[in-house]
Parts: structure tokens; sequence; C-alpha cells
């Protein structure tokens, strides 16, 4: 422990509750008292002594009240009609909520608001223009509210199955809301906070998968509108034939210029001229044909499109689909089908049937060598580079078949007790040569050292490092016998 290191081994004797605030005691066999203020927001732990005062605190500065003034004795002390008559009386500036919280702190909040409807007054109004008609109500409504209480209900009271209050009493000012009464304050306040729990899940769950929806339907529909459409397409063909047909009715015409010809637009209007692109050193037949060719290809294109636009729109609809269920669901359970009958769509989110994230596979190839050691071994140069530069620690030790292309191999120092045995090194190196160009041969050279003396060059074609101190060993070309790289990644 951190804090309040004077309490270790001292027996507790008692916890009690202040009885008009939310104040804990813990009463030990001495005369310490560990007091856990929790209010405000900025709540407080603090240790007294009646000899010495507070000798520890959790958090510094002024106490919102001194817990050591309170009673413990865990009696609801019900305000008097004078305590309330005289509250109002002696208030200045004050609205009606802020005077019943003077006179007992729990007596405000939803409390306070159901006790002045039920007398028929605003919180809010200015409680020195209550006549002594009001506060005679107020009064009597005070009574009333503790008879209610003391018939022991709970009443839970929700708003489009979230659960919105529970209270000890009966809230006329919530007639909008699902009102639940139960004969049991703690079975209450467990469903109200088993819904609780429940509704705040589920809207984690359908907050995160409507972001990844949300992510995807963006990128289909950037993907939608880049795609060029049929009449384009089937325009951009029928241009570049004719070109060709014009070149081929001028094929013994000579260029106008560098790179372009000009001729009668037959096809539209004689009388009007037509620039022909030419590609330069090549005759006027040959760019003919280019023109031939590059409208066959204009029009495969169109299939291609026109598929390509269906699966997206198909993709589009039924994400729309999945994130209107999800939205509408109304329970926890009814939204976990809804995933599992998904479970494909989800996953090309990148998220499981229970609407979290999936967790990204290993990065690297993974094995186990004599001791227990973890091995890593590169899958490609990029990979090899994340491996070498991110992954790998100063002491581990590093591998790469020598003289050739292959796999970066870290032996992982720390992954099991003690040092890397030889019989670890040499596995970890035919590892290397298994993972190289040489996989083939016999035997491979193999250097190898720790990862802090392998640098990667500023500039460095992925997977090109430079080695200092290297040691060379031979190894033949084979994976550990108790290798089951399935099983590690």
């Amino acid at each position: 422990m951190d804090f309040f290191s004077e309490l270790l081994g001292k027996s507790i004797v008692s916890i009690a509750i202040a009885n008009d605030d939310r104040i804990v005691r813990v009463q030990f066999s001495d005369t310490y008292a560990l007091y856990a203020i929790l209010f405000p927001v900025r709540g407080n732990l603090l240790i007294h002594d009646p000899a010495s005062g507070i000798t520890e605190q959790f958090k510094r500065g002024a106490l919102p009240t001194d817990p050591t003034t309170k009673r413990y004795d865990n009696t609801l002390i019900t305000p008097t009609r004078d305590e309330i008559t005289e509250a109002f009386v002696r208030c200045s500036g004050k609205n009606a909520n802020d005077v019943l919280k003077s006179v007992r702190p729990w007596l405000q909040g939803v409390l306070a608001r159901e006790i002045l409807h039920r007398a028929q007054l605003s919180g809010k109004a200015d409680a020195e223009l209550f006549s002594e008609t009001d506060i005679h109500d107020v009064c009597d409504t005070v009574e009333t509210v503790f008879e209610d209480v003391a018939q022991n209900l709970c009443h839970v009271y929700m708003s489009d199955r979230d659960p919105l209050h529970v209270a000890l009493v009966e809230l006329h000012h919530l007639t909008d809301c699902e009102h639940i009464v139960l004969d049991d304050l703690l079975a209450g306040l467990y469903f109200f906070l088993r819904k609780r729990w429940s509704n705040e899940d589920m809207t984690t769950m359908r907050d995160r998968v409507d972001r990844a929806i949300v992510r995807e339907l963006e990128r289909l529909e950037r993907s939608l509108t880049r795609l060029s459409n049929d009449a384009t397409l089937r325009g951009e063909a029928a241009r570049l034939e004719k070109l060709g047909n014009l070149l081929m009715i001028h094929l013994y015409e000579q260029p106008s210029g560098p790179g372009r010809i000009v001729v009668p637009d037959i096809f539209t209007d004689p009388r009007l001229m037509i620039e022909i692109p030419l590609k330069h050193g090549s005759t006027v037949l040959e760019n003919a044909q280019w023109y031939f060719d590059k409208a066959r290809q204009v029009k495969a294109s169109r299939s291609h499109v026109n598929e390509r636009r269906t699966m997206l729109t198909r993709r589009l609809d039924s994400l729309r689909a999945l994130r209107y269920r999800t939205t509408h669901a109304s329970s926890p359970s009814e939204l976990r089908d809804i995933f599992k009958t998904h479970a494909s769509l989800l996953r090309r989110l990148g998220l499981t049937d229970k609407g979290t994230r999936e967790e990204a596979p290993f990065p690297f190839r993974r094995f186990v060598v004599a001791g227990g050691f973890e091995v890593w071994a590169g899958r490609n140069s990029a990979n090899n580079d994340e491996l070498t530069v991110r992954y790998a620690r100063p002491n581990d030790i590093w591998f790469h078949a020598r003289g050739v292309g292959g796999s970066h191999v870290v032996l992982r120092v720390g992954s099991a007790p003690g040092k890397p045995s030889k019989e670890a090194i040499q596995q970890a190196a035919s590892i290397a040569a298994w993972y190289s160009k040489h996989r083939k041969a016999k035997h491979v050279p193999v250097a190898y050292t720790e990862k802090k003396y392998v640098r990667k060059p500023k500039g460095a074609a992925p997977g090109t490092v430079r080695m200092e101190r290297e040691k060379v060993i031979f190894a033949q070309p084979q994976l550990p016998e108790q290798r089951d790289e399935e099983d590690f990644e």
C-alpha cells in the first residue's frame, strides 16, 4: 500500500455510515478511524486520531465537511416542522431546492423535486417569496413522504428501457416513465444496477459496431463514386472507335504537325475539322490500331465496372440493414443475436460476433527452442524491418542466413529463465537457414549477434540492415521438432 501505512496490521472494529451524509467511518481497535468522504466529485480518504487530529489524507486541501462531528448510529433523523419552517424563514436569496438541502444534505435532487411537486411549488422559485401556507404545505408533504418511506417499498423508474431513478417513495412528478415496484430495497437496487450496467454494455457494443459500419459505408461510397458510369464508358468507347475509323479513312494523309493530325469529322459534319493526337514515332495505321485497342479495353472494362458497382451496392445495402437493426435493437440479447447472424459481415469489419474488436494475428512466425525460449521469424522484407526495429530488444540474439535473402530471426532472451544454451542458438540458426534462399542446401552459414549491434541504414530498402560483431555458425535448414507453428500464430 502506498497510503495509510500506520493502519497495516490493525483490526477493524466497526463500519458505519453517517446519518445525514455520504461518509463511511471505519473504526479500528485503537483510536484510529478511516473516513471515506464520498462527495462531492472530489471525494477524499483520511485518517483521524482524537489525540492528534487528521494524520494523513489521500487528497490534500480543505474538506467539504468535518466527518468527525457526524452521528454514526445508523438512525435516519427526520426533519421536524420547526426545522423546515426556520430554514425557509431564515433563507436569503436561496431557491426552494437549496433550502431543503440545508435542512438535511439528502433532501436534494429527486427527493426535493418530489416534495415540492407534491406541494405544487417550484424548486427554482425564490424561497423568500414563499407564504406561510406554502411553507406549511412543504412541511405536510415531508411528513407524507416519510410515511411512504416507512412502507419499505422500492420504486424503479425506467425511460425507454433505460433505468432512470430508484427511490423509496413513489415519484409523482415522473408520470411519463415506466414504474416498477419491488418489495425489497436490495432487490430494487440490484434490478436498477443490473439494468444500468447491461444498458451501458449494450451502448458500448452498439457504438463500437456503429463506428465500424460508418467507416466502411464511407469507404464503399467513395469507391462507388469513383466508378465511371456506364454512359460515360460507352461514350468513351465510341469516341475512341471514331478516332480510329477517321485515321483509317485518312491513312495516307500527312500529319499536320508533330504528334497530331487534322482531318474532316465526316461522322459528325464534314465541314468540321477534328484534331487527333498521334503517338510519336508511330504510323497513322499503328495509331488507328492503338485507338481500336483502347476502345476494346474500355468496352471490356464496362462489364467489370458494372459488376463492381453491383457488388458495392449490395454491400452498402447489407451494411445499412445491419446498422438499422443494431440501432433499433431493444436489448443486449437481441443485439448479440444480430451479431451472430451477421458474423461474417462483422469479421470483414474487424469485429467478432460479440461486437468486440478482433485481436490482430501474431505478426511473425513463432517457435519454441531448447530451454523454452521463443524464436520469432519475419515473413517478408517489411515484416523483417518491423521485427528488427520495433519488436526485438537490445539483448535478444539476431540471426540471418549469410550472403543470401531470408527472414530476420530473433531469439527472445527474456522469454525463458536463464541464458539460451548452445542448442537453442543452433536451433534458432536452423530456423534462419530454413527461411532463406538456401533452404535446400545441406548446411548454411548463419550470421548472428546481439540485436543492439544491428543497425538499419537511413534510406535502406526494406529488410536491409548492417551487422557488427557478428559470429557465424553453420546450420542445417530445419525447424524445431516440437514446433507447432499453427498453435502459436
